[in-house]
């Protein structure tokens, strides 16, 4: 410690010790090297640890799962069914054809068969037929149209007649009403679907026939009949 030298009241000296300034002694000096030096190797050791991680890490992948896209299992339900005159059945199987059929015979119209679906249910259901009665169908066959008319006409693809390679006849009298009057220039599209009373598997239909007329509207005497047929392979 440094002594410093003061006079008293009585007019004598004293010496009076005094401290050091705790940043002068040597005990404060090493502390804050110690300090230092441990605060320098952790943010080595961190740092090398961040290398590491990033050298070693490793990601893995899955297939997005329905419920990640938002989807519920009500959807899976809605893709087995087919619905006819707000009546739902369901699908066992199902089996779409593309079609390449265009009839263009008719200076009033275009009509297309886009697609063929033949759906397999998965046990028989009851099917009241207006034309056939009630009766037990196994299956359903629906056909996609495309109609452009090239002036006013009036097409009745929806109340048509289908011959099956099985044999059987059914008419097409479900709800579906896309037809009718169609005017020049316009262009409809829709589906028609009939029942199958006995359906095997969604192979067991080798070919339809089907049948419909139209007529133009500035005459309704005059009759165009479509009548043709599709091969399933």
């Amino acid at each position: 410690m440094a002594k410093k030298v003061i006079k008293g009241e009585d007019g004598k000296e004293y010496e009076v010790k005094t401290k050091k300034p705790f940043y002068k002694r040597i005990w404060f000096w090493i502390l804050i090297v110690i300090v230092l030096f441990i605060g320098f190797g952790t943010m080595g050791g961190s740092g090398s640890s961040k290398s590491s991680e990033s050298a070693s890490g490793k990601a893995t992948a899955h297939k997005t799962t329905n419920s990640e896209k938002g989807e519920s299992s009500a959807k899976k339900s809605d893709a087995s069914s087919i619905t006819v005159d707000y009546n739902k059945y369901a699908v066992g199987s199902t089996k779409s054809f593309t079609t390449n059929y265009t009839d263009s015979s008719w200076n009033d119209a275009t009509v297309t068969v886009n697609k063929v679906t033949i759906y397999k249910l998965t046990k028989p259901h009851k099917y009241n037929s207006a034309n056939d009665g009630k009766f037990n169908a196994e299956g359903f066959v629906r056909l996609y149209f495309t109609v452009t008319a090239k002036s006013d006409i009036s097409l009745y693809a929806t109340q048509g007649t289908a011959i099956y390679s099985n044999g059987e006849q059914h008419e097409a009298d479900s709800l579906e009403n896309w037809d009718g009057d169609i005017n020049n220039g316009a262009t409809k599209t829709g589906a028609v679907t009939l029942p199958v009373e006995s359906l095997a598997n969604t192979s067991s239909l080798t070919t339809i026939r089907y049948k419909f007329t139209a007529n133009p509207q500035s005459d309704m005497s005059v009759e165009k009949d479509y009548d043709f047929t599709l091969n399933l392979k």
